[in-house]
């Protein structure tokens, strides 16, 4: 990717089968941030990089080396669990920014490339609320890029609403400089068929900062939506009789 940043906007849906189906789609939008260039695009004034903006970047919430600026952290993670993996490369963020001083982002992505800037890994960093809590997945790129399903085990607790005994199932469509896709699901040992899956599809375009536009165009500010609509579905699901279980 030649541009350095991007605007995405789109659609996240979740479905869950057992034991109570429930279904929700909404508008999202996010941004494609290179970690190793933040300051070419927080440099404006209604932006604002470790401090308030009407959109900021709070990177103590985030894989980022703050005594270089740049995506060292991010690499450093991969290599701990992948040592033979080239992650010299580009390092890209996916995230929702803070809006009015106000952030929280159930998950978000980095995609490391290699020196020739292929794909090389994903880093999934999930967090969860009101816990506050974050967890990161690291997994090599390769099977993801031939539209391999990678599964993995659940070893972070999210929603009060799904058991920890459980598998991943993730596919995704790498960013390119128009799309970008991700699809989640999870199963159990008593069904191969997923109990719940989830969906993220972003159109990109190239974001230099200069204009608000292209995040307030009747979707942002996305941060309250995110929270307004994580306790709106608990409350269904909790009207839906689905078990509670509780942080372990």
């Amino acid at each position: 990717m030649t541009t350095e940043h991007y605007a995405g906007r789109g659609s996240l849906w979740h479905t869950r089968h057992r034991p109570a189906h429930h279904h929700f789609e909404y508008p999202t939008a996010m941004l494609l941030v290179d970690l190793d260039h933040l300051s070419t695009l927080f440099s404006r004034r209604w932006m604002g990089l470790n401090r308030w903006g009407v959109i900021s970047l709070r990177t103590n919430r985030h894989l980022y080396d703050a005594t270089t600026a740049g995506g060292q952290a991010a690499r450093d993670a991969v290599c701990a669990e992948y040592p033979e993996l080239d992650v010299s490369g580009p390092c890209q963020l996916l995230t929702n920014p803070h809006c009015l001083g106000v952030g929280f982002n159930p998950l978000s992505a980095y995609f490391l490339h290699d020196a020739d800037t292929n794909p090389s890994a994903v880093i999934l960093e999930v967090s969860n609320t009101p816990w506050n809590e974050i967890h990161r997945y690291v997994l090599p790129a390769d099977p993801l890029i031939a539209g391999h399903t990678v599964q993995f085990a659940k070893t972070f607790h999210v929603s009060p609403f799904n058991p920890m005994a459980q598998t991943y199932a993730v596919r995704l469509r790498w960013p390119n400089q128009e799309r970008m896709t991700l699809y989640l699901a999870l199963t159990d040992d008593t069904n191969c068929d997923p109990l719940f899956e989830a969906g993220l599809s972003l159109t990109l375009t190239p974001f230099n900062g200069r204009s608000a536009r292209p995040l307030f165009l009747g979707i942002w500010p996305q941060t309250f939506v995110v929270l307004g609509g994580i306790y709106r579905e608990a409350f269904r699901l909790w009207r839906k009789h689905v078990p509670y279980h509780s942080h372990p």
